[in-house]
């Protein structure tokens, strides 16, 4: 029977080709790699099996119609979180003008502040990843091309001129069922924009999850009080689990990206000592005595308002468990600044998951998004320990890729098979939810395949619990 020390050995991946002739001349990426090469005879097996099995994905988001055609410069920033920060390396403002302007703007912009160049960098860094490699042989494999960047982008651009049928035919390869989306970050898409991209991936049903921090962060711009901000904040998501009130849909449950700004959270019910807090705040940020969240001071920024946003935060898990909806909450990968990295460890979600008031843990449903990568082992030894806490893998998926293998084996150590719930937690690029799942299924049959092989679990029950990972938790939970 293979030891711990070896399963997790399984998850190695080796080199490639030098890429980013990338961006350039296209440096070719040898062979398309098919679902099952590299595959044992019973990872093959299950593999077939988990093909016919829906996906639902537990945490994504909506897609614009921008991208419907691009070049192998933009798909890069699109896709890597390490571009998300872009605009953060100029002073505010400076990079969008970049963007917008003609040739004599940009060479202005580029003498004082280097856009270009500081540009140029990262998305060569980003290029340079395994993971784009392996993307771009996936790609050609699905758009029938060559497998070289350059062909995949020319490939992608010419489906792209009907963007609806591409999304339709990603999500239909896919086999995605539900998706459910946060509706906290959708670039600004209101809700024609929401529905054109649900209609494009029907008959895939796109859901919609309520972002407390949204509507917290709205009102909280405004110059109102505590007791204002939670009538509003209450009426808002009153509006939106027990009707549409998100963007024109019913909501099945909430997310919060508290803990990436906190660190620790813990609940708070002290309306009073919220209301000191955000008062304290108000003045301070009325003097001017406030710094930007993205700044070196950012965890000043978040400190200043830390009860008043506990507060708030707590509000909005009790109306979840009011409702036995779910909350998911952000713990582990994520994009910096936004977040701040040493706040993430799933470990400081507990307190939050225990839910405690009068002596008692109440623990509402509470899912830990992004597999607390890289600190895995933390977010699911929290989920074997807590009954009402869930581990999920976006973001993680697809980005990890053959990690995927040590990230389910290591899941699977502690994690019931029942509270194991998978995501993408895809953006701005549909490619996004197709390789989560494509992989997914893959490296989920692997792990599956290992434990068939040591004899401890049999095919059936292996089948069994991929049907659980792929979409029958998440339907148990959110009640689908």
């Amino acid at each position: 029977m293979p030891d711990r020390r070896e399963f997790l050995s399984l998850a190695g991946v080796g080199g490639g080709s030098a890429l980013l002739g990338a961006c350039a001349g296209g440096a070719p990426f040898v062979g398309a790699v098919a679902d099952d090469d590299g595959l044992d005879p019973t990872a093959r097996a299950l593999l077939g099996e988990l093909r016919e099995i829906p996906v639902d994905d537990t945490h994504c988001h909506p897609v614009t119609f921008d991208d419907a055609e691009t070049d192998p410069e933009r798909f890069i920033e699109r896709l890597a979180l390490s571009a998300f920060p872009m605009d953060r390396y100029f002073p505010a403002g400076v990079y969008e003008r970049w963007q917008a302007g003609d040739a004599a703007e940009r060479a202005a912009l580029d003498a004082e502040f280097d856009v270009a160049t500081t540009r140029a960098r990262v998305l060569e860094q980003a290029g340079e990843t395994v993971f784009l490699r392996y993307l771009v042989k996936e790609l050609a494999a699905f758009l029938d091309c060559d497998p070289t960047f350059d062909a995949v982008i020319e490939a992608r651009n010419e489906r792209g001129r009907d963007y609806a049928s591409y999304l339709g035919a990603l999500f239909a390869d896919a086999n995605i069922e539900n998706a459910m989306l946060d509706m906290g970050y959708r670039e600004g898409m209101d809700q024609a924009g929401v529905d054109r991209f649900k209609d494009a991936i029907a008959p895939t049903r796109g859901r919609h999850i309520l972002r407390v921090d949204t509507i917290v962060g709205g009102l909280m711009g405004d110059d109102l009080g505590i007791d204002e901000i939670e009538v509003g904040m209450m009426a808002e998501i009153e509006a939106g689990l027990d009707g549409d009130g998100n963007l024109g849909a019913p909501s099945y449950g909430m997310k919060s990206y508290l803990l990436p700004r906190l660190g620790l959270l813990k609940p708070l019910f002290d309306r009073a000592a919220a209301r000191r807090s955000w008062d304290a705040f108000r003045s301070r940020r009325a003097r001017g005595e406030v710094p930007a969240p993205d700044t070196q001071d950012r965890d000043d920024y978040w400190q200043m308002q830390s009860e008043a946003l506990r507060y708030l935060h707590s509000l909005a898990l009790e109306a979840c468990l009011e409702r036995d909806m779910p909350m998911q909450f952000h713990a582990g990968d994520g994009e910096a600044p936004r977040g701040i990295m040493r706040n993430q460890d799933p470990f400081l979600m507990e307190e939050m998951v225990r839910f405690e008031r009068g002596g008692v843990m109440r623990m509402p449903q509470v899912i830990l998004i992004h597999a607390g990568y890289p600190l895995i082992g933390r977010a699911a030894w929290l989920t074997h320990l807590y009954a009402n806490c869930h581990f999920e893998l976006s973001l993680a998926a697809p980005l990890i890729h053959h990690g995927m293998l040590r990230m389910f084996l290591e899941a699977m150590e502690v994690v019931p098979l029942s509270k194991i719930l998978f995501g993408s937690d895809a953006y701005h690029l549909p490619e996004f939810f197709w390789l989560a799942a494509k992989w997914g299924r893959r490296f989920l049959a692997q792990a599956l395949g290992i434990y068939v092989d040591a004899g401890i679990l049999t095919r059936d029950e292996a089948v069994a619990a991929a049907r659980m990972i792929l979409h029958e938790n998440n339907r148990r939970l959110y009640h689908l």
